[in-house]
Protein backbone atom coordinates (compact mmCIF):
# COMPACT_ATOMS: atom_id res chain seq x y z
CA UNK A 1 0.00 0.00 0.00
CA UNK A 2 2.58 2.48 1.08
CA UNK A 3 4.49 2.09 -2.60
CA UNK A 4 1.44 2.05 -4.65
CA UNK A 5 0.91 5.46 -2.35
CA UNK A 6 4.17 6.44 -3.18
CA UNK A 7 4.15 6.00 -7.04
CA UNK A 8 0.24 8.04 -6.58
CA UNK A 9 1.64 11.15 -5.03
CA UNK A 10 4.82 10.74 -7.95
CA UNK A 11 2.43 11.01 -10.65
CA UNK A 12 0.10 13.66 -8.95
CA UNK A 13 3.80 15.43 -8.66
CA UNK A 14 4.37 15.04 -12.68
CA UNK A 15 0.40 15.93 -13.79
CA UNK A 16 0.89 18.88 -11.65
CA UNK A 17 4.44 19.82 -13.18
CA UNK A 18 3.11 19.42 -16.30
CA UNK A 19 -0.09 21.80 -15.90
CA UNK A 20 2.15 24.61 -14.71
CA UNK A 21 4.14 24.16 -18.04
CA UNK A 22 1.43 24.09 -20.21
CA UNK A 23 -0.06 27.16 -18.57
CA UNK A 24 3.53 29.25 -19.16
CA UNK A 25 3.18 28.67 -22.91
CA UNK A 26 3.01 31.50 -24.91
CA UNK A 27 1.39 32.27 -28.00
CA UNK A 28 3.69 31.31 -29.97
CA UNK A 29 4.06 27.81 -28.80
CA UNK A 30 6.87 28.13 -26.30
CA UNK A 31 7.18 26.96 -23.04
CA UNK A 32 9.79 27.57 -20.00
CA UNK A 33 11.26 24.85 -18.45
CA UNK A 34 13.47 25.53 -15.27
CA UNK A 35 16.80 23.17 -15.53
CA UNK A 36 18.61 21.22 -12.40
CA UNK A 37 20.50 24.02 -11.98
CA UNK A 38 17.84 26.36 -11.17
CA UNK A 39 17.89 28.50 -14.44
CA UNK A 40 15.04 28.55 -16.73
CA UNK A 41 15.35 27.96 -20.84
CA UNK A 42 12.23 28.49 -23.26
CA UNK A 43 11.93 25.42 -25.59
CA UNK A 44 9.13 25.08 -28.53
CA UNK A 45 6.48 22.54 -27.37
CA UNK A 46 7.25 20.33 -31.21
CA UNK A 47 10.62 19.95 -29.45
CA UNK A 48 9.90 18.99 -25.75
CA UNK A 49 9.71 15.10 -26.49
CA UNK A 50 12.22 14.64 -28.71
CA UNK A 51 14.91 16.85 -26.69
CA UNK A 52 13.76 15.84 -23.33
CA UNK A 53 12.36 13.15 -23.07
CA UNK A 54 14.50 11.05 -26.09
CA UNK A 55 16.20 8.08 -25.02
CA UNK A 56 19.82 8.61 -25.60
CA UNK A 57 21.62 5.77 -27.68
CA UNK A 58 25.19 4.56 -27.10
CA UNK A 59 27.33 4.59 -30.25
CA UNK A 60 30.96 3.09 -30.06
CA UNK A 61 33.27 5.26 -31.82
CA UNK A 62 36.75 3.04 -31.11
CA UNK A 63 38.48 1.06 -34.19
CA UNK A 64 37.03 -2.30 -33.69
CA UNK A 65 40.66 -3.92 -34.25
CA UNK A 66 42.10 -1.71 -32.04
CA UNK A 67 39.36 -1.98 -29.61
CA UNK A 68 40.53 -5.73 -29.49
CA UNK A 69 43.80 -5.08 -28.98
CA UNK A 70 43.40 -2.92 -25.73
CA UNK A 71 40.84 -5.64 -24.27
CA UNK A 72 43.19 -8.13 -25.23
CA UNK A 73 46.74 -7.18 -24.00
CA UNK A 74 48.10 -6.38 -20.22
CA UNK A 75 52.20 -5.86 -20.44
CA UNK A 76 51.89 -5.59 -16.52
CA UNK A 77 54.10 -8.83 -15.99
CA UNK A 78 56.67 -8.07 -18.71
CA UNK A 79 58.97 -5.37 -17.69
CA UNK A 80 61.54 -6.79 -19.56
CA UNK A 81 59.66 -6.08 -23.24
CA UNK A 82 59.73 -9.34 -24.38
CA UNK A 83 56.33 -9.82 -25.37
CA UNK A 84 54.21 -7.51 -27.99
CA UNK A 85 50.65 -8.59 -29.02
CA UNK A 86 50.21 -5.46 -31.14
CA UNK A 87 51.19 -7.41 -34.73
CA UNK A 88 47.94 -9.94 -33.94
CA UNK A 89 45.30 -7.19 -34.59
CA UNK A 90 46.95 -4.84 -36.94
CA UNK A 91 45.63 -6.29 -40.35
CA UNK A 92 44.93 -3.45 -43.15
CA UNK A 93 45.71 -0.18 -43.87
CA UNK A 94 43.69 2.87 -42.29
CA UNK A 95 43.52 1.47 -39.29
CA UNK A 96 44.08 4.50 -37.43
CA UNK A 97 40.59 5.29 -38.19
CA UNK A 98 37.84 5.69 -35.38
CA UNK A 99 34.29 4.43 -35.88
CA UNK A 100 31.60 7.30 -37.51
CA UNK A 101 28.83 8.03 -34.65
CA UNK A 102 25.86 7.29 -37.81
CA UNK A 103 22.41 9.49 -37.44
CA UNK A 104 19.61 7.94 -40.08
CA UNK A 105 16.40 9.48 -41.01
CA UNK A 106 13.20 9.32 -43.13
CA UNK A 107 12.48 11.41 -45.89
CA UNK A 108 14.97 14.39 -47.33
CA UNK A 109 16.74 16.32 -44.98
CA UNK A 110 18.57 19.68 -45.52
CA UNK A 111 20.86 20.56 -42.43
CA UNK A 112 21.83 18.24 -39.48
CA UNK A 113 22.54 20.36 -36.08
CA UNK A 114 24.45 19.05 -33.65
CA UNK A 115 25.66 20.67 -29.98
CA UNK A 116 26.45 19.65 -26.38
CA UNK A 117 23.54 22.05 -25.17
CA UNK A 118 19.65 20.55 -25.53
CA UNK A 119 18.13 24.17 -26.67
CA UNK A 120 20.87 24.24 -29.10
CA UNK A 121 22.03 27.28 -28.45
CA UNK A 122 25.67 28.74 -30.54
CA UNK A 123 28.21 27.90 -28.49
CA UNK A 124 32.13 28.96 -28.88
CA UNK A 125 34.77 26.69 -30.47
CA UNK A 126 35.87 25.65 -26.37
CA UNK A 127 32.43 25.12 -25.42
CA UNK A 128 31.15 22.67 -28.50
CA UNK A 129 33.10 19.62 -27.74
CA UNK A 130 33.81 19.17 -31.68
CA UNK A 131 30.27 18.73 -32.57
CA UNK A 132 29.74 19.84 -36.35
CA UNK A 133 27.41 22.78 -35.45
CA UNK A 134 25.53 22.51 -38.41
CA UNK A 135 26.12 20.15 -41.42
CA UNK A 136 24.29 20.25 -45.23
CA UNK A 137 22.81 16.87 -45.62
CA UNK A 138 19.93 15.60 -47.93
CA UNK A 139 19.81 11.44 -48.18
CA UNK A 140 20.02 9.07 -44.74
CA UNK A 141 22.48 8.48 -43.29
CA UNK A 142 25.20 11.17 -41.93
CA UNK A 143 28.47 10.25 -40.40
CA UNK A 144 29.64 11.91 -38.00
CA UNK A 145 33.59 11.79 -36.47
CA UNK A 146 35.58 12.92 -33.69
CA UNK A 147 32.99 13.07 -30.98
CA UNK A 148 34.01 12.82 -27.46
CA UNK A 149 33.69 9.84 -25.27
CA UNK A 150 30.83 9.76 -22.66
CA UNK A 151 29.50 13.48 -24.09
CA UNK A 152 25.99 13.63 -24.92
CA UNK A 153 24.94 15.54 -27.83
CA UNK A 154 21.48 16.45 -29.27
CA UNK A 155 20.83 16.30 -32.53
CA UNK A 156 17.63 17.41 -35.07
CA UNK A 157 17.58 16.69 -38.58
CA UNK A 158 15.90 19.65 -41.02
CA UNK A 159 14.24 19.42 -44.19
CA UNK A 160 14.27 22.58 -46.60
CA UNK A 161 11.24 24.14 -44.60
CA UNK A 162 13.06 23.68 -41.04
CA UNK A 163 10.79 21.22 -40.05
CA UNK A 164 12.18 18.64 -37.55
CA UNK A 165 12.60 15.59 -39.50
CA UNK A 166 13.72 13.78 -36.47
CA UNK A 167 15.80 14.59 -32.93
CA UNK A 168 17.37 12.53 -30.36
CA UNK A 169 20.38 12.07 -28.30
CA UNK A 170 23.64 10.27 -28.37
CA UNK A 171 26.51 9.67 -26.35
CA UNK A 172 29.79 8.48 -27.66
CA UNK A 173 31.39 5.25 -25.79
CA UNK A 174 35.22 4.56 -25.88
CA UNK A 175 37.32 5.28 -24.52
CA UNK A 176 40.25 5.18 -27.11
CA UNK A 177 39.46 8.51 -29.53
CA UNK A 178 40.80 8.58 -32.75
CA UNK A 179 40.62 11.74 -34.84
CA UNK A 180 39.81 11.45 -38.84
CA UNK A 181 41.19 13.97 -41.70
CA UNK A 182 43.40 15.80 -39.07
CA UNK A 183 46.42 13.92 -40.18
CA UNK A 184 47.54 9.92 -40.21
CA UNK A 185 47.90 8.39 -36.99
CA UNK A 186 46.21 11.04 -34.57
CA UNK A 187 44.93 10.45 -31.58
CA UNK A 188 43.55 12.13 -28.28
CA UNK A 189 45.66 11.44 -25.30
CA UNK A 190 42.09 11.50 -23.21
CA UNK A 191 40.55 8.33 -21.81
CA UNK A 192 43.92 6.45 -20.46
CA UNK A 193 43.05 5.92 -16.83
CA UNK A 194 45.93 6.95 -13.91
CA UNK A 195 47.26 5.77 -10.61
CA UNK A 196 44.58 6.73 -7.81
CA UNK A 197 41.43 7.07 -10.02
CA UNK A 198 40.22 9.04 -12.58
CA UNK A 199 41.90 9.31 -16.22
CA UNK A 200 43.47 12.13 -18.50
CA UNK A 201 40.75 14.54 -19.84
CA UNK A 202 39.56 14.43 -23.73
CA UNK A 203 40.25 17.60 -25.96
CA UNK A 204 42.89 19.00 -24.10
CA UNK A 205 46.28 16.67 -25.94
CA UNK A 206 46.70 15.61 -29.47
CA UNK A 207 49.26 13.34 -30.94
CA UNK A 208 49.96 12.47 -34.32
CA UNK A 209 52.18 12.74 -37.81
CA UNK A 210 53.00 15.87 -39.60
CA UNK A 211 50.13 17.94 -40.78
CA UNK A 212 52.01 19.07 -44.03
CA UNK A 213 48.85 17.66 -46.28
CA UNK A 214 45.93 18.44 -44.31
CA UNK A 215 43.25 20.37 -46.46
CA UNK A 216 41.13 23.59 -45.78
CA UNK A 217 38.06 20.76 -43.86
CA UNK A 218 40.73 19.66 -41.89
CA UNK A 219 42.26 22.98 -40.76
CA UNK A 220 38.41 23.89 -39.65
CA UNK A 221 38.49 20.49 -37.69
CA UNK A 222 42.18 21.18 -36.41
CA UNK A 223 40.96 24.92 -35.16
CA UNK A 224 37.62 24.95 -34.65
CA UNK A 225 36.39 21.27 -33.98
CA UNK A 226 39.30 20.07 -31.72
CA UNK A 227 40.07 23.85 -31.01
CA UNK A 228 43.25 23.63 -30.58
CA UNK A 229 45.93 26.61 -30.18
CA UNK A 230 49.14 25.11 -30.89
CA UNK A 231 51.22 23.36 -33.32
CA UNK A 232 54.15 21.65 -31.86
CA UNK A 233 57.04 20.22 -34.05
CA UNK A 234 59.19 17.47 -33.11
CA UNK A 235 61.37 17.52 -36.34
CA UNK A 236 64.60 19.18 -36.73
CA UNK A 237 68.00 17.28 -37.37
CA UNK A 238 67.21 13.83 -39.17
CA UNK A 239 64.11 15.80 -41.27
CA UNK A 240 64.36 18.23 -44.50
CA UNK A 241 64.25 21.77 -42.92
CA UNK A 242 61.82 22.39 -46.13
CA UNK A 243 58.95 20.32 -44.21
CA UNK A 244 59.40 22.02 -40.93
CA UNK A 245 57.17 25.24 -41.63
CA UNK A 246 54.17 26.63 -40.22
CA UNK A 247 51.06 25.23 -41.63
CA UNK A 248 47.95 26.17 -39.97
CA UNK A 249 48.20 29.99 -39.53
CA UNK A 250 45.84 31.01 -37.18
CA UNK A 251 47.62 28.46 -34.59
CA UNK A 252 50.54 29.50 -32.52
CA UNK A 253 53.88 27.21 -34.01
CA UNK A 254 56.89 26.04 -31.89
CA UNK A 255 59.45 23.87 -32.81
CA UNK A 256 61.66 21.39 -30.67
CA UNK A 257 63.81 19.67 -32.83
CA UNK A 258 64.04 16.77 -30.70
CA UNK A 259 66.07 13.27 -32.29
CA UNK A 260 63.86 9.62 -31.31
CA UNK A 261 64.10 9.32 -27.73
CA UNK A 262 65.51 9.63 -24.85
CA UNK A 263 68.24 6.65 -24.52
CA UNK A 264 69.22 7.36 -28.07
CA UNK A 265 69.10 11.28 -28.99
CA UNK A 266 72.20 13.07 -28.66
CA UNK A 267 73.17 16.71 -27.40
CA UNK A 268 70.21 18.68 -25.86
CA UNK A 269 67.72 16.37 -26.10
CA UNK A 270 66.61 15.90 -22.90
CA UNK A 271 66.29 19.35 -22.18
CA UNK A 272 63.94 19.79 -25.09
CA UNK A 273 62.34 16.96 -23.95
CA UNK A 274 61.78 18.86 -20.61
CA UNK A 275 61.05 22.29 -22.35
CA UNK A 276 57.86 20.66 -24.58
CA UNK A 277 56.14 19.77 -20.93
CA UNK A 278 56.81 22.75 -19.81
CA UNK A 279 55.60 24.63 -22.72
CA UNK A 280 52.15 22.24 -22.33
CA UNK A 281 51.76 23.27 -19.14
CA UNK A 282 51.50 26.86 -19.99
CA UNK A 283 49.18 26.33 -22.79
CA UNK A 284 47.50 24.01 -20.92
CA UNK A 285 46.78 26.19 -18.03
CA UNK A 286 46.27 29.26 -20.28
CA UNK A 287 43.20 26.87 -21.50
CA UNK A 288 44.53 26.45 -24.83
CA UNK A 289 44.78 22.61 -26.47
CA UNK A 290 47.65 21.54 -27.84
CA UNK A 291 48.95 19.02 -30.84
CA UNK A 292 52.29 17.80 -30.82
CA UNK A 293 53.94 15.67 -33.69
CA UNK A 294 57.42 14.88 -35.45
CA UNK A 295 57.03 13.31 -38.67
CA UNK A 296 55.16 10.37 -38.56
CA UNK A 297 53.86 10.13 -34.64
CA UNK A 298 55.87 7.16 -33.92
CA UNK A 299 59.43 7.95 -31.92
CA UNK A 300 59.69 11.45 -31.10
CA UNK A 301 56.07 12.18 -30.60
CA UNK A 302 55.80 8.91 -28.61
CA UNK A 303 58.40 9.57 -26.47
CA UNK A 304 56.79 13.12 -25.39
CA UNK A 305 53.48 11.27 -24.75
CA UNK A 306 55.28 8.26 -22.36
CA UNK A 307 56.64 11.02 -20.56
CA UNK A 308 53.71 12.86 -20.20
CA UNK A 309 51.37 10.17 -19.23
CA UNK A 310 53.94 8.34 -16.72
CA UNK A 311 54.21 12.17 -15.05
CA UNK A 312 50.43 11.95 -14.49
CA UNK A 313 50.11 8.20 -13.39
CA UNK A 314 49.34 6.31 -16.30
CA UNK A 315 50.24 2.26 -15.60
CA UNK A 316 53.48 1.46 -17.85
CA UNK A 317 51.49 -1.39 -19.12
CA UNK A 318 48.71 1.10 -21.14
CA UNK A 319 51.59 3.25 -21.86
CA UNK A 320 53.03 0.47 -24.27
CA UNK A 321 49.80 0.02 -25.50
CA UNK A 322 49.50 3.93 -26.35
CA UNK A 323 53.00 3.66 -27.99
CA UNK A 324 51.70 0.54 -30.20
CA UNK A 325 48.40 2.00 -31.54
CA UNK A 326 50.84 3.82 -34.25
CA UNK A 327 50.96 0.62 -35.57
CA UNK A 328 47.37 0.67 -37.06
CA UNK A 329 48.84 3.57 -38.96
CA UNK A 330 50.43 0.77 -41.20
CA UNK A 331 52.99 3.03 -42.69
CA UNK A 332 54.40 2.89 -38.85
CA UNK A 333 54.74 -0.93 -37.15
CA UNK A 334 55.96 -0.29 -33.65
CA UNK A 335 55.92 -3.33 -30.83
CA UNK A 336 57.20 -2.82 -27.60
CA UNK A 337 60.11 -5.95 -27.89
CA UNK A 338 61.92 -4.07 -31.33
CA UNK A 339 65.42 -4.78 -30.40
CA UNK A 340 64.91 -6.93 -27.38
CA UNK A 341 64.01 -10.16 -28.80
CA UNK A 342 62.87 -9.04 -31.97
CA UNK A 343 65.61 -7.66 -33.54
CA UNK A 344 64.48 -7.41 -36.87
CA UNK A 345 64.09 -3.67 -36.81
CA UNK A 346 66.10 -2.09 -33.96
CA UNK A 347 65.50 1.71 -35.53
CA UNK A 348 62.82 2.24 -33.13
CA UNK A 349 63.12 0.91 -29.10
CA UNK A 350 60.69 2.27 -26.78
CA UNK A 351 62.59 -0.08 -24.54
CA UNK A 352 65.67 2.33 -25.11
CA UNK A 353 63.51 5.11 -23.64
CA UNK A 354 62.76 2.99 -20.53
CA UNK A 355 66.44 1.93 -19.90
CA UNK A 356 67.14 5.69 -20.27
CA UNK A 357 64.49 6.27 -17.44
CA UNK A 358 65.72 3.16 -15.44
CA UNK A 359 69.06 5.25 -14.85
CA UNK A 360 67.43 7.56 -12.24
CA UNK A 361 66.85 4.90 -9.54
CA UNK A 362 66.64 0.96 -11.09
CA UNK A 363 66.48 -1.09 -9.44
CA UNK A 364 65.81 0.59 -5.76
CA UNK A 365 62.64 2.50 -7.84
CA UNK A 366 60.94 0.12 -10.13
CA UNK A 367 57.92 2.18 -10.78
CA UNK A 368 58.58 3.95 -14.00
CA UNK A 369 56.15 6.66 -12.75
CA UNK A 370 58.81 7.41 -10.32
CA UNK A 371 61.32 7.43 -12.18
CA UNK A 372 60.22 9.75 -15.36
CA UNK A 373 59.32 11.66 -11.96
CA UNK A 374 63.28 11.70 -11.34
CA UNK A 375 64.11 12.48 -14.68
CA UNK A 376 62.12 15.45 -15.30
CA UNK A 377 63.51 16.93 -12.07
CA UNK A 378 66.96 16.46 -12.42
CA UNK A 379 69.15 19.17 -14.47
CA UNK A 380 70.41 17.85 -17.82
CA UNK A 381 72.49 21.19 -19.06
CA UNK A 382 73.00 24.39 -17.57
CA UNK A 383 70.54 25.92 -20.28
CA UNK A 384 67.37 24.60 -19.15
CA UNK A 385 65.83 24.34 -15.42
CA UNK A 386 64.41 20.86 -14.75
CA UNK A 387 60.94 20.83 -14.08
CA UNK A 388 59.53 21.58 -10.38
CA UNK A 389 57.39 19.62 -8.15
CA UNK A 390 54.54 22.49 -8.66
CA UNK A 391 54.90 21.91 -12.14
CA UNK A 392 54.36 18.63 -12.24
CA UNK A 393 51.42 18.61 -10.31
CA UNK A 394 49.74 21.46 -12.15
CA UNK A 395 50.64 19.60 -15.08
CA UNK A 396 48.42 16.54 -13.05
CA UNK A 397 45.49 18.82 -12.20
CA UNK A 398 45.07 20.13 -15.63
CA UNK A 399 44.78 16.49 -16.70
CA UNK A 400 43.29 14.68 -14.58
CA UNK A 401 39.68 14.23 -14.66
CA UNK A 402 38.26 12.68 -11.10
CA UNK A 403 35.61 9.58 -11.79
Amino acid sequence: MKRITELLIKRITLVSLLLTAYLNVSAQYYMNIQKTDGTNVEYRIADIDSVWFSIIEECDIENEKAREFLDNTDYSADTAYTVSNVLKYWKTSKGDRPAPVTISWEGTASKLIMSVSPDFAVLPDAQRMAAPAELSVSTSPQKVYNLIPGIKYYYKVLDASSNVIKSGCIRPVGPLRMIKDVASNVRDLGGWKVQGGGHIAYGRLYRGAKIDKITSSGKEIFLHDLNISLDMDLRGIKDSESDIKQIVSDADYLIFPVEKNLGRGTGNTQELYQKAIRTIIQYLSEGKNVYFHCAGGADRTATLAFLIEALVGVSESDMSKDYELTTFDSSNKRARNFGVTDTSDDSHIIYETITHLRKFGFPEISSINELTLRWAMTRHSDSVDPLTMDEINLLRSLLIVKE
